[in-house]
């Protein structure tokens, strides 16, 4: 996998792990994933803004599905930890 693609897939992974942080900061994500999806603000502006990520990371993180966003600290532990190998 090139090193982009790793980085974007941990990047990713941040965003999984802030989305399951808390029930308000998940709620705030869905809320302006929803928002931005359907308003006639630059897409994802919001959402970046709140995350701290690039438009285009928030477009991949929009089009994953619901189970591959719910997952457990330990899955996400065990997600980047696989990734930061195969970076190496």
């Amino acid at each position: 996998m090139a090193t982009q693609s790793i980085n974007d897939q941990l990047e990713l992974l941040r965003l999984k792990e802030l989305f399951m942080s808390d029930i308000k900061i998940r709620s705030k994500m869905a809320i302006l994933l929803n928002e931005e999806c359907s308003a006639e603000v630059p897409p994802y502006q919001e959402f970046c803004e709140f995350t701290h990520c690039t438009p285009e990371i928030a477009r991949m993180f929009a089009t994953l599905p619901l189970y591959d966003v719910i997952l457990t600290p330990e899955e996400i532990a065990a997600e980047r930890e696989r990734l930061k190998r195969q970076k190496q």
